[in-house]
């Protein structure tokens, strides 16, 4: 029962470690970045999805590369956010919008490709200018 409890909370640990390098959803936020032309990605998240940490873990990897360096990227939650994320069109988990120049360049559904989830940026990036 020990091993069980600790190897939960090591994987809490380890799940709350990787989701340090988003910006929490804010809807305030979120609106401001869209009205300023910024490139936004919006990642729906729940802490429990393998397809999310998956996600997460690809999006992770490209905030390291300079090329993205001014991509914000903000985790929502599907449960918490829904008002805000209805209108996206995004009330469930693994979506990934980008948004770009003041209006949503592209998404993907329960893609973890990283390849095509970097495609997705480049595009946003050079939409955004």
């Amino acid at each position: 029962m020990r091993r069980i409890i600790f190897a939960a909370m090591a994987l809490v640990a380890l799940t709350t470690a990787s989701l340090a390098d988003f910006a929490t959803f804010d809807k305030a936020k979120f609106d401001a970045l869209v009205k300023s032309n910024a490139t936004v990605v919006v990642h729906t998240h729940e802490w429990w999805c393998p397809t999310c940490r998956t996600q997460s873990n690809v999006l992770e990897g490209l905030q390291k590369d300079s090329k993205f360096s001014k991509v914000t990227m903000l985790r929502a939650n599907p449960g918490t956010h829904r008002d805000a994320l209805e209108p996206m069109k995004a009330a469930t988990r693994s979506i990934i919008i980008v948004f770009a120049g003041g209006k949503e360049i592209g998404r993907l559904n329960w893609i973890t490709d990283a390849a095509q989830i970097r495609a997705l940026l480049e595009q946003a990036v050079k939409a955004g200018g």
